[in-house]
């Protein structure tokens, strides 16, 4: 059995669709690079703001310096045009990976699924060999294209390409989804076009409701499957149109990048016949300067047959052959596929609608399940020895992505009343003041209520302790419209 999974991780394959998947993922980073300068966004989304609402787990990450924000964004860009190029592609990616992890979760109102899977999908290629094809060279020189790689690099792709659709289904299954008005709000703020002029409103709630969760938990077998994958791909085009054009207008680059990736599900050696077809040659082929053709005859004659390799590449090339090397790797690739099986399903540890509380409904690939329009959201603070009471305007001390999104975890009003705390008690002389919170919400188009215990004192709230949310209102589940 073992052996059969290293067999089947290690299995040679043309390089053709990773390293087309490399250019396609560089290609699409350095347009969204390029966009975050439009949006100054070292600024506006992490320097600007006065506090930023962190993850437990992720504390340690905090604002740097605005220069140096800036300069390691400029590095962003090079490293997403390096990738492309597959110029210095290993630093390239190591680098991509750290600082677009640290631009997209510095603060938590900045979660998307999106960047989310972005930030993955640079780790693993930090490992796969995505530039040993169609890359630039400084010279002819510089070494043969490799012929093979082990299939584990494609396939580690696909199966973070399949994350967000599988579990998207999985999440659909969900009250929220199915038994809320949600479908019924996006539907109402969708943008108007001929799709909604066509179809009654109430037809295109039940197809996306219902549609939704069955493309979500189908569209990766029928990209599995051979006879099914050209259906699979008009599905995605379909589903991604509809997203991009009809009910959405902050996806970005997303439907368009996922349309792309479905190239890594296709068959690499006809991929890499069809485009080494387009070029008019064979791109594994090398090509040597009279130049260098003599100086390769004359080590040949030098050299006895079967030793044209240097011994560093004989090196190399034999490590990625022996039996400790495969059975090291196959271990680091089982446990990544079964902690990213595992860890969305945290939440349920500790609650029963993600959602509603903001208990771990990040990093779960559940998209797109929440509205939470604010109908009311005071913070009050109070002076326990006098019994005065005065009002905290939160979006004094928020951004305005921040307060867009504060509600997304409602642990974050307890961050930022513990941030005011102190200022409030050097500002008005208050001993130990009290901070409750007013805060009312339409979620998914129920009707408003309460989200937060008005009695509790948020600064007396332990945020790291998610087993603990007494201070949390329970949704009061109604029937839909």
């Amino acid at each position: 059995m073992v052996k059969k999974i290293i067999n089947f991780f290690f299995r040679p394959i043309n390089p053709s669709s990773v390293c087309l998947f490399r250019i396609i993922f560089g290609l699409f980073m350095t347009y969204q690079i390029g966009k975050y300068f439009g949006l100054d966004y070292t600024y506006q989304f992490i320097s600007g703001p006065e506090l930023l609402f962190s993850y437990n787990e992720l504390s340690f990450l905090q604002a740097l310096p605005l220069g140096l924000l800036k300069f390691l964004h400029v590095g962003l860009l090079i490293s997403a045009l390096c990738i492309t190029f597959g110029l210095w592609y290993r630093f390239a990616m190591v680098y991509f990976f750290i600082v677009f992890s640290y631009f997209s979760f510095v603060d938590s109102t900045l979660y998307n699924n999106h960047t989310y899977l972005i930030s993955m999908i640079s780790f693993a290629m930090i490992f796969v060999q995505a530039d040993v094809k169609y890359r630039f060279r400084f010279s002819q020189n510089t070494y043969a294209e490799t012929e093979k790689i082990p299939s584990w690099n494609q396939y580690i792709l696909m199966f973070l390409i399949a994350l967000p659709y599988f579990f998207g289904g999985v999440a659909k299954l969900s009250y929220n989804w199915l038994q809320t008005n949600l479908v019924s709000e996006i539907v109402s703020k969708s943008k108007t076009n001929f799709v909604t002029q066509l179809i009654s409103e109430d037809v295109l709630v039940s197809f996306i409701k219902y549609g939704g969760l069955v493309y979500d938990l189908g569209i990766v077998f029928l990209l599995l499957c051979k006879k099914t994958r050209i259906l699979a791909v008009c599905l995605i085009a379909v589903f991604n149109f509809t997203n991009n054009t009809v009910l959405f207008d902050d996806i970005g680059i997303f439907p368009f990048f996922i349309f792309c990736a479905t190239l890594l599900y296709f068959d690499s050696e006809r991929v890499g016949s069809f485009v080494d077809a387009i070029f008019k040659k064979k791109t594994l082929d090398k090509k040597y300067s009279q130049k260098e053709i003599k100086r390769i005859k004359k080590e040949r004659e030098k050299t006895p047959p079967n030793t044209s390799l240097s011994s560093a590449e004989r090196s190399e090339s034999n490590s990625y052959t022996r039996p400790y090397y495969k059975g090291f790797v196959t271990i680091m690739i089982l446990i990544f596929v079964v902690f990213h099986f595992l860890f969305p399903f945290r939440y349920a540890l500790y609650t029963n609608n993600p959602e509603w509380t903001g208990v771990c409904s990040h990093f779960a690939w559940r998209m797109k399940l929440q509205t939470k329009e604010i109908i009311k959201l005071n913070l009050i603070m109070h002076d326990k020895a006098t019994g005065a009471t005065g009002e905290i305007v939160v979006k004094t001390f928020v951004s305005q992505n921040q307060y867009l999104h504060i509600l997304d975890r409602p642990i974050n009003l307890v961050v930022l009343a513990k941030h005011l705390k102190p200022q409030i008690e050097k500002k008005y002389n208050i001993v130990d003041p009290k901070i409750t919170a007013d805060v009312v919400v339409r979620f998914n188009g129920l009707p408003p209520q309460k989200i937060i215990m008005p009695e509790i004192d948020l600064t007396e709230i332990d945020e790291t302790n998610y087993s603990d949310l007494s201070w949390v209102v329970p949704l009061q589940k109604q029937e839909k419209d």
